[in-house]
């Protein structure tokens, strides 16, 4: 059995307002650049931001090979909170996972708070890592 990480928690600060953070979740445009999907023919991105809504992503991954993550949003709280499943397909790391983004604004823009649960793919550290780096890129430039 292979080795699996009980989660992921991950914090990010950016100094911008939880509005703009809060865009970059549920804007399809904004989704692709930050998950770094902007050369990816295979692209794909569906949804419906409410609780009970679900959502369908086509991604490829850095060997090009395309796999599906989709799910059911559980909580959408605009500008503060979303709670999804992850159920990824496609990958040698098929799975569901529950992930969890907080914001919380600060005097200096927002806190972000990101949880994976569990982590069963052991690229998925890193890749969050470098999404979150291009997050923070482009609400500089935004």
């Amino acid at each position: 059995m292979e080795k699996t990480l009980e989660k992921l928690v991950l914090r990010r600060s950016f100094a911008v307002a939880p509005e703009k953070v809060w865009g970059a979740w549920i804007d399809a445009a904004a989704l692709r650049i930050w998950f770094g999907q902007t050369e990816a023919a295979a692209w794909q991105a569906e949804w419906d931001v409410r609780a009970g809504g679900p959502y369908r992503l086509v991604m490829r991954d850095s060997s090009g090979t395309a796999y599906t993550v989709q799910g059911v949003y559980r909580e959408v709280e605009a500008n503060r909170r979303l709670v999804f499943t992850w159920d990824q397909r496609g990958s040698p790391f098929d799975h569901e996972a529950l992930v969890t983004v907080d914001l919380r604004p600060t005097a200096d823009g927002t806190e972000l708070t990101f949880t994976l649960d569990p982590v069963l793919d052991p690229r998925a550290p890193d890749a969050w890592r470098g999404d979150f780096k291009r997050l923070g890129r482009m609400l500089k430039t935004d």
